[in-house]
C-alpha cells in the first residue's frame, strides 16, 4: 500500500464518523413538508406520475425510516 492510499484510508477513517453524525442530525431536524419534497413527492401538485416514480418514492421512504431508525437506536 502506498503513503497516498494510506493517507486516503486515513482520512476517511476520521471523517466517517463526523460525516454519520452530521447526516443523523440532518435527519432528526427533518419536518414532514421537506421530507415529502426530497422524496420528489407533494401533496397536491395534481402531476400525474409513472408507475417507476411511485416505486422509486416508496424505496426512498423506506430507506429514510430505515435511517431514522437507526439514529433513534443511538440516541
Amino acid at each position: 500500500m502506498t503513503e497516498q492510499e494510506k493517507r486516503w484510508i486515513e482520512a476517511w477513517r476520521i471523517a466517517g464518523p463526523e460525516l454519520e453524525r452530521i447526516r443523523d442530525e440532518e435527519l432528526r431536524s427533518l419536518d414532514d413538508a421537506n421530507a415529502i419534497g426530497l422524496l420528489g413527492g407533494s401533496r397536491s401538485n395534481g402531476q400525474e406520475t409513472s408507475g417507476l416514480a411511485i416505486f422509486q418514492a416508496w424505496m426512498m421512504r423506506l430507506k429514510v425510516i430505515e435511517l431514522l431508525k437507526s439514529v433513534e437506536q443511538k440516541t
